[in-house]
């Protein structure tokens, strides 16, 4: 066990436990760092690798204070973004609690009325639930519920706590954190985990403004072994049939290509426990192949991001990453899934010609440790309108004074005046969401039922829009889910292949957003969904763009096999034939066709492209990571054109009538379901926010010279291999809309 000092701070019987019953020999490096921390009491932020032990570090000094002090239920909240999570973690907690006499209950939309009620009955000392869950509880329990509740809350464990941080979701979780906070008779303990986070003093602010986290931070690297391959879907089965007896997770940046990978090993690799996981699939499948492949000594798992946060899934030898990841902190967290056992994290790159260059690029940021920063925001009015109707329900009758002073303690909103409130406040009033007694008082709106009022509020608990996808049902079972866009073009008799299996569609309810469906023999359509696709980092492009002028070394290039070194070496000669060179952005003009290859990411060049709008009638827009591009509508640009306006480009963001031209052609933006009934001027800036990458387009131009190039041999070379990609996409989608054409009996 561990050193005498921390030892003696154990309760007798968990030490025990830990080293008789879990076989600890010691704590590890994360735990000796961060447990004592905990015992002083702050709030603390926990950085480390998925499977680093680093959940265990905030259970032990939990379980011992309930074991020492005795502590009231509930005593702990530990919160998560994914009910997979819950239920994986819940498992763990009453595991160990069965050894201890300690409750533990979970509570999400899935947990049924018996057992919550249960739990209102006789509160356990951990509660394991869901923002939106505790939402339910806080706007419609009574007060004398809420105090029974969260009387005795001592500690919150936020986990993945990078993935809240810069989302809706993480904006109400911050602000019901705070509420809570009101009925407890204690000062909460917040505890944040996550395994990569860019910029943790950031999250540690976010966790409690006033008084920042302590940041504990793993510093015991595993080791990484990478290889970068150069093979298509044909011989991605030969490569697996190379790995004897292992565990191999597989991402894929689609549900599309998982479904596509996963037909092709169950036909093709001696692998027997082939699983596949993403979020089309039903829930008890998922649930299914995690315990089986969890549970199995080797074996297969295609997924998509809904394994990339820590569910338990067992011990991994090699992790595979089909396509490069969007960002840093995605393919950190990906590939800390494997090496538990071996210490040694082993990674495995499948890129198709350009994504060989976007593949180098990640492997040298994670080299460098540059991880893409979490933007955080201190004025999310989207949903401080949603909190203050959550809290004006809750209490039902309310002050300005009392809705501001209670929501204006957490980091979310705190960046927001009083002036600023009212403004929001009376815009509200306005639209009659709310309304204001002659006391100054602040009651509900005819507004607010009418809108979030459907079958008993339950849209209104969470912030962010419900999917438009199809249900898809065997009989009463539902089996899965498919994007709406997909779900127009199908008809009655045709297959499709979901979870890896095939099913016939028997009818479609369009009103009811329902396909009836039936299993049948084995077929290869696989169904396209429209979220496919992520926009790729401007930390990534940037790091191509500094590639192809040749700023890499030999023994960056340790992990690329022959022919993807090839590849690269095409790419990096045509981009410096071309002109490409430190310190200039490279302009094309074709005609009246302009390219300008900013390689500042997807973000910065769609904002690139509204900019130009302002100024000319342009079409045909085409905006990559590396490109934005666009031709004029009758009118010749220069280059010099190009420059005034990109070198303005500061000013004309920082002008009001500007930013009100763009936000008229962005339209209505359904990013939640709040943000287009805030005043306008708080619209267009959110909008700019959440869609655009101001700081890295400015950053770009700032930092660099427009230069006219000619004969662009590379964007060329660039365009024919993205076009053969995207033109597989193509050929797939047509094997869909078409598939009428095949009869089946």
């Amino acid at each position: 066990m561990p050193e005498v000092d921390l030892a003696e701070k154990l309760n007798p019987r968990l030490t025990h436990f830990l080293a008789n019953r879990l076989g600890w020999k010691q704590l590890n490096p994360i735990q000796e760092k961060a447990i004592p921390i905990i015992f002083e009491g702050r709030d603390t932020l926990v950085l480390a690798p998925t499977a680093s032990g680093k959940t265990e570090a905030v259970l032990i000094p939990l379980f011992n204070e309930i074991l020492n002090n005795k502590l009231e239920p509930t005593s702990v909240l530990y919160i998560s973004p994914l009910k997979a999570l819950i239920n994986d973690m819940h498992n763990r907690i009453e595991s160990w609690g069965n050894h201890f006499g300690i409750t533990a209950a979970k509570w999400h939309g899935d947990v049924d009325l018996g057992k919550r009620n249960k739990y209102l009955k006789n509160p356990t000392d951990f509660l394991s639930i869901t923002p939106e869950s505790l939402e339910v509880i806080i706007m419609n329990k009574s007060s004398s519920a809420k105090h029974r509740i969260f009387q005795n809350v001592r500690y919150i464990i936020i986990d993945e706590i990078h993935y809240f941080a810069d989302s809706d979701r993480g904006i109400q979780l911050n602000s019901i954190v705070n509420r809570i906070s009101r009925y407890s008779n204690h000062d909460i303990q917040k505890l944040g985990l996550s395994a990569t986070v860019g910029n943790p003093e950031l999250i540690a602010e976010w966790m409690d403004k006033e008084n920042p986290a302590t940041i504990v931070k793993d510093d015991d690297q595993r080791e990484f072994k990478s290889k970068i391959l150069n093979i298509d879907l044909a011989d991605f089965s030969k490569l697996i049939n190379k790995i004897k007896n292992k565990k191999i997770l597989i991402f894929v940046n689609s549900r599309a290509g998982a479904e596509n990978i996963h037909y092709e090993l169950v036909n093709n690799s001696h692998y027997k426990n082939v699983f596949i996981h993403h979020s089309s699939i039903d829930r008890d499948r998922r649930e299914e192949s995690e315990k089986k492949f969890k549970e199995a000594k080797t074996g297969i798992m295609i997924s998509t991001t809904t394994l990339e946060l820590g569910i338990d899934i067992g011990n991994i030898d090699t992790v595979i990453q089909e396509g490069p990841p969007p960002n840093i902190s995605s393919f950190l967290q990906r590939i800390g899934r494997s090496g538990r056992r071996s210490k040694i994290q082993r990674a495995i790159i499948i890129a198709q010609d350009f994504e060989i260059l976007q593949s180098l690029a990640v492997l040298m940021l994670t080299k460098e440790d540059s991880i893409e920063e979490i933007k955080v925001s201190d004025k999310s009015k989207d949903i401080l309108f949603h909190q203050i109707l959550s809290q004006t329900f809750e209490l039902g009758k309310t002050s300005r004074k009392e809705l501001y002073d209670n929501l204006h303690g957490c980091y979310s909103f705190s960046g927001i005046t009083k002036k600023e409130f009212k403004i929001l406040l009376d815009e509200m009033v306005r639209q009659d969401f709310i309304r204001l007694g002659p006391d100054k008082s602040v009651t509900l709106g005819y507004e607010f039922e009418e809108k979030f009022g459907k079958d008993n509020f339950m849209s209104f608990y969470s912030v962010f829009c419900p999917n438009t996808e199809y249900k898809l049902k065997e009989g009463r079972k539902e089996v899965g889910s498919i994007d709406s866009s997909f779900a127009i073009g199908l008809k009655p008799k045709q297959l499709f292949l979901l979870g890896g299996k095939t099913w016939r569609i028997k009818n479609i309810d369009h009103e009811d957003k329902i396909i009836r469906v039936q299993a049948s023999r084995p077929k290869r359509n696989i169904p396209l969904w429209i979220s496919d696709g992520p926009p790729i980092s401007y930390l990534i492009t940037r790091k191509i763009y500094d590639i192809l002028l040749g700023n890499f070394t030999e023994e960056d290039l340790i992990a690329f096999g022959q022919k993807a070194r090839k590849y690269l070496d095409k790419f990096v000669e045509e981009a410096q034939k071309s002109g490409f060179a430190e310190g200039i952005i490279p302009v094309e003009i074709i005609g009246n066709r302009v390219y300008i290859n900013t390689f500042a990411g997807n973000k910065a060049n769609n904002l690139l492209s509204y900019l130009f709008r302002l100024y000319y009638d342009i079409y045909s827009v085409s905006c990559t990571p590396e490109y934005c591009s666009f031709m004029v509508k009758e009118h010749e640009i220069s280059i010099e054109d190009i420059e005034e306006i990109m070198y303005n480009a500061s000013k004309t963001l920082e002008d009001p009538e500007s930013l009100l031209k763009i936000n008229d052609e962005i339209g209505t933006f359904y990013k939640n379901k709040f943000i287009n009934f805030l005043p306008e001027e708080d619209e267009i800036k959110l909008k700019m926010h959440l869609l655009f990458d101001q700081e890295g387009l400015l950053d770009v131009i700032e930092n660099n010279t427009l230069v006219l190039i000619h004969n662009n041999s590379f964007r060329k070379l660039f365009d024919k291999n993205k076009d053969k990609m995207e033109q597989g996409k193509k050929l797939m989608s047509k094997e869909f809309l078409e598939s009428e054409k095949e009869k089946y009996q």
